[in-house]
Parts: structure tokens; sequence; C-alpha cells
């Protein structure tokens, strides 16, 4: 059916780079916006994108041993050195169940959409959402949190520093992390909020202490807080308006007595979606 094809759903037209554009202007483009990614053209060719967490695992190999070495963070200038080359990519007739498929295995945030060569659209975490919400909010009603959520979350003390976070949700591909301390959620870390902290963007290389004092910072100084939760209870419907409606990517996950039990994400969504599509 049209109305279950990337088509119908992707985002058009879409926000770009060249090769030469610079790294800094990539990123003011990533948090003007509110995207995830970019996919970088030349000649109307899609050749390479950038993502907001390739830009942090940017910020983290600054910090590391040996970052003051050629290819350090505030040593790169352009996408050219930095863009993932062919990056994964649908066309417009591929299906809404394939492509959330194809992005919760790759785990991957965006789909370039092409038609040859020529970029056409992009398919966001933000366009399946809003797929599912518009076209199966009636299955969704009948599904529960708890079925469904990821248990055994990975969390952060309030103290714990910024470098911590990142690495946590670097190596675990997270895209939130929540702040907990006694059982008790506190707040959320969430891409962003690590982006707008970056110390690279504000240290040259003779300036590593300035920049560690950065990342020492607790957590709690620029964690999101109140957090929006979900009990397990709650429908999957009702936890995908919440994240639609509030531009937000995961849902922690609380009993009754406050105590955080699990986190649902788009992700979690997104396999909803492709599963539910395919029977």
């Amino acid at each position: 059916m049209k109305e279950y094809i990337v088509s119908r759903w992707m985002t058009s037209p879409v926000i770009t780079v060249t090769p030469e554009t610079s790294l800094e202007e990539a990123r003011q483009l990533i948090e003007a916006h509110h995207i995830r990614a970019l996919p970088v053209v030349e000649d109307d060719k899609l050749v390479g994108i950038i993502t907001r967490r390739g830009l942090l695992r940017l910020d983290l190999s600054f910090v590391d041993e040996g970052s003051a070495e050629a290819g350090a963070p505030h040593e790169i200038e352009t996408m050219r050195e930095v863009m993932t080359r062919r990056p994964i990519t649908v066309t417009g007739s591929t299906s809404m169940a394939e492509a959330a498929q194809i992005m919760l295995e790759n785990k991957i945030t965006a789909l370039p959409v092409v038609h040859g060569e020529d970029l056409v659209g992009i398919l966001t975490n933000s366009d399946v959402m809003r797929f599912y919400t518009a076209r199966h909010q009636d299955i969704g009603a009948e599904l529960l949190i708890r079925d469904y959520m990821t248990e055994n979350v990975e969390t952060i003390e309030p103290d714990g520093a910024l470098l911590e976070a990142h690495r946590l949700m670097s190596m675990g591909h997270f895209r939130s992390l929540p702040v907990v301390k006694n059982d008790q959620l506190l707040g959320i870390i969430t891409r962003t909020d690590l982006m707008s902290s970056d110390p690279s963007r504000r240290f040259s290389r003779n300036q590593q202490e300035e920049s560690m004092q950065i990342l020492t910072t607790p957590v709690e100084k620029i964690m999101s807080a109140p957090v929006i939760t979900v009990r397990p209870e709650s429908s999957v419907t009702e936890a995908a308006f919440l994240m639609m409606d509030n531009k937000i990517h995961s849902l922690p996950v609380l009993d009754a007595e406050q105590k955080l039990v699990g986190i649902f994400t788009e992700s979690d969504l997104f396999l909803i979606t492709s599963q539910k599509l395919n029977n």
C-alpha cells in the first residue's frame, strides 16, 4: 500500500552539507534544526553522512590519550575528514517495516532516501514515530509498556562525571542515560545535553586542563529534570504520543514506588512497528 512506503513519510527537502562544510557549521546546523544527521552531498550526489552520535565520538577522542596528535577534533576542519562514506540508504518505494528494521539492526537514527545516486529525502526516527502514531495507535493501545521496555537500565549517579556519561552512551549506543540515586530517578542526560557541553568546541590543544574541568563536571549540573515517565501498565500508544509531542526519544519506566524498572525507547517502538507490519 502507498501509505506504507517511505516516500509517504520521509522528510523532504533535506538539510545537507558538502564535503567542504566546516565541523563547526555542521554542529550549528544539527543544534539549530534539532536534527540527528546531515547527509553530505557533492554535485547533487550523496557521498556521506555525519550524525550527532558521530560528533559525540569526536568529542571523546578529544580527551582520550594521544588526542593532541593529528586527527583530534579541534584539528579536523571539514566533513570530508569525518563523514561516514557510503551510508546505508533506502528508496522511496521501500516499505516502512523494512526501513524500521534496517534502522534497528544497524543502530542508526536516519536513512537517506535516494533515487539512483540523487538524494530525495531522509527518513528519521521522528518520521517512523509519526507513521506509527498516525497508522497504528489502535494496535499499540492494547500493548503494555512492561512487555516491551528494556530492563536492567544503564544509569549514572548525579555526581558521575560528564566524561563517564559520554563513554557510557557511546559504548552502549544509548541516546539517553537516566540519572539515579538510591533507586530514585533524578534526571536524564541526552546526546543534546552532551553536545551543548562539548569542550572540543571551546578549547584548543594547549588548553587541555580547562577542557578536562568541563568533562569532570557532575552530570547533575547539566541533566534534564524533571523527567517525563511512564508506568509499566501504560500503553505503547500513550508512550508513542508522549515521545512525539515532547520531542523526546526515551521514557524511563517507574513503578508504583517511583523506582526505575525499565526504559522504553524509539527502538522498542520500531521493533513493534516492524513486527506488526510484517505479520
